[in-house]
């Protein structure tokens, strides 16, 4: 499987450049962008999305990019490793013959979520309307909560959280790093920019006394990002090596990137020192510090461009947003061979290694 396309939007804040277009125009752009440039259709749409408007979101933006209604489309929801886990199922699609070329990729909108609840006599229900859903059985456990275990459980500093937050901002900002991306990004409007970047912020003056670093912006996010996945290596842009998705204990949801990077490891027949850079999401700013000391992994080497911690962490589009950084940071890098991961609510992680296309 190959990826001949790859795009994202800017990520704009909660109620910022996007906060009056609906998550559905923002993919519906990227579609006709992506129509554009490759001159093709494809013959199937996957696209991912946490928060949901209702109904299926993907079909609705490919209608509304005036795509033939004859292309069907599946919304799919694995929450934040939803992205990801679009463009795995689309390469086993292709694989599997019942298509060449397959849209993959990701939309999210917390400006136009909309209000949820549960109905009187559902024991999940604790106030007119929720902003966090119940992601497992049993007693409720935030995501929070499972990674301030997880950063217990791996001894993970206040400090090391910091320092990682930091680096994602001073690496995002970086004017080297902006035109590594240039490429891979469309803007509805020139004065689009990624909202969330905040370079020379002292972060230890916004973070709280609990242990995990709550100075992460990218919860609150609005974005959408899109590749064309093809059966052909023809004007690809890299190579879909191989992927791997898996469950884990939901106390400890953040740490599903170890198993999952160890799982897609095996598959392929690697081992860490085979790959050459990692993008490891940054929903929270323990992961690349455990996922560093997990696999000895030299920070130079995971999230070179700058992670979630700065660009932000549009749930639905993340995932895909991930492997486009990993897509944009192998050609700038002139680098070989990539791996990235991202956990999600309820403990699911989905891991996927590419390969350059020289």
């Amino acid at each position: 499987m190959y990826i001949h396309q790859a795009l994202r939007l800017p990520v704009g804040k909660a109620g910022g450049i996007y906060k009056d277009t609906i998550p559905e125009a923002l993919m519906a752009a990227l579609l006709q962008e992506i129509r554009a440039r490759t001159g093709t259709l494809p013959d199937e749409l996957l696209l991912a999305n946490a928060f949901g408007t209702g109904g299926n979101m993907g079909r609705y933006a490919s209608l509304l990019a005036g795509y033939p209604e004859e292309i069907p489309v599946t919304t799919i929801d694995s929450q934040c490793s939803g992205g990801l886990r679009a463009v795995e199922l689309a390469c086993a699609l292709i694989r599997s013959g019942n298509a060449e070329r397959v849209v993959a990729g990701g939309m999210e909108s917390r400006s136009m979520a909309p209000l949820k609840a549960y109905r009187d006599g559902d024991p999940r229900k604790k106030e007119p309307y929720y902003t966090k859903a119940v992601f497992a059985p049993g007693e409720p456990i935030t995501l929070l909560e499972a990674a301030e275990n997880t950063a217990r459980k791996h001894a993970v500093s206040k400090a090391e959280m910091l320092h990682w937050t930091r680096e994602s901002h001073r690496k995002a900002a970086d004017p080297e790093i902006q035109a590594l991306l240039s490429g891979f990004i469309y803007r509805l409007a020139p004065e689009h920019r990624d909202q969330s970047v905040r370079p020379g912020t002292d972060f230890t003056a916004l973070s709280t006394g609990q242990l995990i670093d709550r100075t992460v912006s990218a919860h609150y996010n609005d974005g959408a990002a899109a590749v064309l996945l093809g059966s052909s290596p023809e004007n690809a842009l890299a190579r879909v090596i191989t992927t791997y998705t898996t469950g884990w204990d939901p106390r400890f949801a953040p740490e599903a990137v170890l198993p999952a990077t160890a799982g897609v490891l095996k598959k392929g027949g690697f081992t860490a020192d085979d790959i050459d850079i990692f993008e490891v999401n940054e929903s929270f700013s323990l992961l690349p510090a455990i996922f560093a000391k997990e696999f000895s992994i030299p920070p130079e080497r995971i999230n070179v461009l700058g992670g979630n911690l700065a660009y932000g962490h549009p749930f639905g589009a993340s995932g895909t947003i991930n492997l486009i950084h990993l897509v944009a940071a192998l050609k700038g890098k002139n680098a070989r061979r990539g791996l990235v991961v991202l956990p999600a609510a309820g403990g699911l992680a989905t891991a996927m290694i590419i390969e350059n296309v020289f």
